[in-house]
């Protein structure tokens, strides 16, 4: 039986250990996480279904008007429910799917504005040269944790995200790159299948075919990102401000029962 992920498992970790908390946390309770993605993301489908088959100009349009800021909700409310489920499981406690989604829905719009914000950074970075988006890429590594986990604004989780990888950047970075080299193999080897396929039928059924493919590569891939970024979080907190020590000092506390009067 695979040991339990745990506070007893807080600790710092490597890059290699990190990957491997990562697919433990995804296959315990991967059912629920494909699931709020699917949700997420199917409405998206949808609408991309239904405007394919309209003139190009009229579908381009119609697709920049709703299905972007439809997406920008409903991928932050996913990354946010996936980070807040993976907390739970990794100090202890339980996947509940529908107390993630309460705690995160009034975080929306922080975590709308993080993507803004950094997916700004990452321009400004590689517009000064391309090396140092990578140094940005490691920098706001975890601002949508710190929205979550710690109820900041979208400034706010922005400096918190770069206070936290200060001295880490080259850990941090690696762990992503590791991560999303696998994530984008996965796609990869899934777009061809699906370019097969699409290249067997006609042109509609073809596009057909890769959007289908393309939803499910994200269904099934996308939790490993929030997931990942919810440990390389407490992985930093654990290695810059001791919150091992403060988690397993507060559970402690909270089992010690009060005294008598």
């Amino acid at each position: 039986m695979e040991p339990a992920v745990s506070e007893q498992t807080l600790r710092p970790r490597t890059t290699s250990e990190l990957l491997d908390a990562t697919f433990s946390l995804y296959r315990r309770h991967a059912p629920a996480y494909i699931m709020v993605t699917a949700i997420a993301v199917v409405p998206t489908l949808l609408f991309q279904l239904l405007l394919l088959g309209g003139s190009a100009s009229l579908g381009q349009t119609l697709a920049a008007f709703i299905i972007f800021p439809i997406s920008m909700v409903s991928y932050a409310l996913m990354n946010g429910v996936v980070i807040r489920m993976g907390s739970d499981v990794y100090l202890g406690g339980e996947a509940d799917v529908a107390e993630a989604v309460r705690s995160v829905m009034p975080k929306v719009p922080s975590l709308i504005g993080t993507a803004i914000l950094k997916t700004l950074a990452l321009m400004l970075y590689f517009l000064l040269l391309f090396f140092p988006m990578f140094i940005a890429f490691a920098k706001y590594f975890g601002p949508e944790a710190a929205v979550v986990l710690e109820g900041r604004g979208a400034a706010a989780a922005m400096s918190r995200s770069a206070e936290l990888a200060d001295g880490r950047k080259w850990h941090i970075l690696g762990a992503l790159l590791l991560m999303y080299g696998i994530y984008i193999i996965v796609g990869f080897a899934l777009g061809i299948v699906g370019a097969v396929a699409g290249a067997l039928g006609s042109e509609m059924g073809g596009q057909v075919v890769l959007l289908f493919v393309q939803t499910l590569i994200t269904i099934v891939s996308y939790p490993i990102v929030g997931l990942m970024t919810m440990l390389l979080y407490y992985d930093c907190r654990i290695r810059k401000e001791g919150f091992d020590v403060e988690h397993l000092a507060r559970t402690l506390g909270d089992a010690v029962p009060a005294p008598a009067r």
